[in-house]
């Protein structure tokens, strides 16, 4: 059996103590190449705590197994599944480090992940920071290389510009770590979806600087289906409209405490580009036939041609400033992503906004238990 090396060692080289959690649901599969690539950082964890949210599978046994090994150092199992904010609280109470890193159970990592991702902690200042996520199975489909594009451009290249002005606004679900003593001030995770970005606008709210580390990478692998990808963005984007304007409107208001300039023009800033752009499009469209007639196709394609430079453009940025992504593969479709972006994922996020503003339909998700989301206020 492989045995736990000693690693508070490593810690007190850094000045921390690094606690690791890893909740998650029917994962008996992958859950232990999880942990043994966790082994593999030339800066290990110090502690490893595996929570089972009410599995059907065999993942508490595994767990169990694994703690045996000595690869982990606690393993606990629900009955019932409360989601993945519950369980990442109730980890939380055997939590010993001051810094807690949360990871997927279906990730792989970068060999100095966890170096890189906690080497921003030695600012004060910051109560979060976000690992830098990247597609691992851009060949399973056209989708997933589209996807894979879109991680290294909008996901890497903008939270590298988003962390030069201190305006990161989401941590990674799959791979983020925390200051322990902001996530004890805001009182852990709140029950629901979405919980990361709620969890990063909380923290900001109570005066965290979030950060970004560029270097600390995570592989994961995207929906390689067009039913698969909408759906998950069908959550994403209502979850964000949900959480920004309901749950946290009150950053937008001027007679709020919460309110400021910084987080206002964030607010604004995606009405702008993300809601409003993708509301235009379906009015562009109809006024460029209605204007161009038989003309409007060829307009779209000039257009679509003279878009493809700067598509190009902002790919080659991205993949410079992702050292640790081999693009090559990538290059021939960087140039038909930009449609892909503009149209394709625009009219998905339109839907998500309708269904969410007009339905609600966040309060039905089943990505957590309905007696979670009975209880949910927001």
């Amino acid at each position: 059996a492989i045995t736990r090396p000693e690693m508070d060692r490593t810690g007190a080289r850094d000045g921390h103590r690094v606690s690791l959690i890893i909740a998650g649901h029917n994962e008996a599969d992958s859950i232990e190449r999880c942990v043994r690539s966790l082994h593999e950082q030339s800066r290990p964890p110090d502690e490893i705590i595996v929570i089972s949210d009410g599995s059907t599978d065999a993942m508490p046994t595994v767990i169990r197994d694994l703690q045996r090994k000595g690869l982990i150092d606690q393993a606990h199992s629900t009955h019932l599944r409360a989601g993945k904010a519950a369980a990442m609280n109730l980890a939380s109470r055997w939590v010993t480090g001051d810094i807690v890193i949360n990871v997927d159970c279906d990730c792989s990592f970068h060999r100095h992940a966890i170096r890189n991702i906690i080497a921003p902690f030695d600012d004060p200042a910051i109560g979060a920071v976000s690992g830098n996520i990247l597609v691992r199975n851009e060949t399973a489909s056209l989708i997933a290389t589209f996807q894979a594009i879109e991680y290294l451009i909008t996901l890497s290249l903008s939270k590298q510009a988003q962390a030069l002005f201190g305006q990161v606004t989401c941590v990674s679900g799959a791979f983020s770590a925390f200051r322990r003593t902001a996530l004890e001030q805001v009182n852990g995770v709140d029950a629901g979806s979405g919980e990361d970005f709620d969890l990063t606008l909380r923290l900001r709210k109570a005066g965290w600087r979030i950060g970004f580390s560029p270097r600390a990478v995570c592989y994961t692998d995207v929906p390689v289906s067009v039913r698969a990808l909408v759906k998950q963005r069908f959550r994403w984007e209502r979850d964000a409209l949900r959480l920004r304007y309901r749950k946290h409107g009150d950053l937008m208001n001027p007679l709020s405490r919460n309110f400021s300039l910084r987080e206002a023009f964030h607010e604004i800033e995606f009405v702008i580009f993300h809601v409003i752009a993708a509301a235009a499009l379906p009015f562009y469209l109809l006024w460029l036939f209605l204007t161009y007639g038989n003309m409007a196709m060829l307009v779209l394609v000039i257009v679509q041609l003279l878009s493809m430079a700067l598509d190009y453009l902002v790919f080659a940025l991205a993949a410079r400033a992702t050292p640790d992504k081999t693009v090559t593969g990538l290059l021939p479709f960087a140039l038909v992503f930009g449609a892909f972006q503009g149209f394709f994922m625009r009219f998905v996020r339109l839907a998500a906004y309708m269904d969410e503003w007009l339905f609600n339909s966040s309060a039905r998700d089943t990505y957590v238990p309905e007696k979670v989301q009975i209880l949910r206020r927001w």
